[in-house]
């Protein structure tokens, strides 16, 4: 019910508006999107190697800065700096766990990858991927933290994971199979294995539950 307010020679008067009824805000929508996620360790990117890239970007014409900047961060990658806690069979495994309990349930976990630094994985959400990724964050870096004298993984403060993330969208099927590709493919760019299918922690291994090499 609304009423309009107004006076007149210090008098208030009302008049009847009829009945107003407040219209609720729409839900923000969910995407129902292919999205590549990838997320790497705290210390999988050194200091010192992000500034001499960007020192080297410098000298990159500008339009071709963006293309260098993700090559050059690829072969940081695939250097294997930092811990490498994700080599550790029992942390990956409890990295699946959280990847596959989640299947079915905010997301279908459609391909999958555990490098020693960093973590692909490639979902169709039915959920906010900002919070897929929180609990991802938060669920695996408890974990971390409890076993990580026990397990010798070498974690220094309370971070598990770098602060930023990578997320692509996919749009049709034929990026969907590209993603998969370059997906599995990245253990043997890396020098981890010959053959995708040799590389225990990935679900480029169908039919085979991952496992300790």
């Amino acid at each position: 019910m609304s009423r309009t307010t107004y006076r007149i020679n210090n008098r208030h008067f009302e008049v009847w508006r009829g009945w107003y009824f407040h219209t609720p805000k729409p839900e923000p929508e969910i995407p129902y999107d292919v999205q590549l996620i990838s997320l790497r360790l705290a210390d999988a990117l050194p200091p010192n190697a992000l500034e001499q890239m960007n020192v080297d970007a410098r000298m990159i014409q500008p339009a071709e800065r963006v293309l260098f900047k993700r090559q050059r961060t690829e072969d940081i990658l695939n250097a294997q700096h930092g811990c490498c806690a994700l080599q550790n069979p029992e942390l990956a495994r409890a990295v699946l766990d959280v990847l596959e309990d989640q299947h079915a349930k905010k997301y279908k976990l459609i391909a999958w990858c555990i490098l020693p630094n960093q973590l692909h994985v490639l979902i169709e959400p039915c959920f906010p991927v900002g919070r897929i990724i929180q609990d991802w964050r938060v669920l695996t870096t408890r974990w971390a933290l409890q076993n990580n004298s026990a397990l010798g993984l070498g974690l220094n403060g309370k971070r598990l994971w770098l602060k930023r993330c990578q997320d692509r969208y996919i749009p049709d099927s034929k990026q969907l199979a590209e993603a998969v590709q370059v997906l599995h493919q990245s253990p043997v760019k890396a020098g981890l294995c010959d053959q995708p299918e040799d590389w225990c922690w990935s679900s480029a291994r169908t039919g085979k539950r991952a496992t300790a090499s």
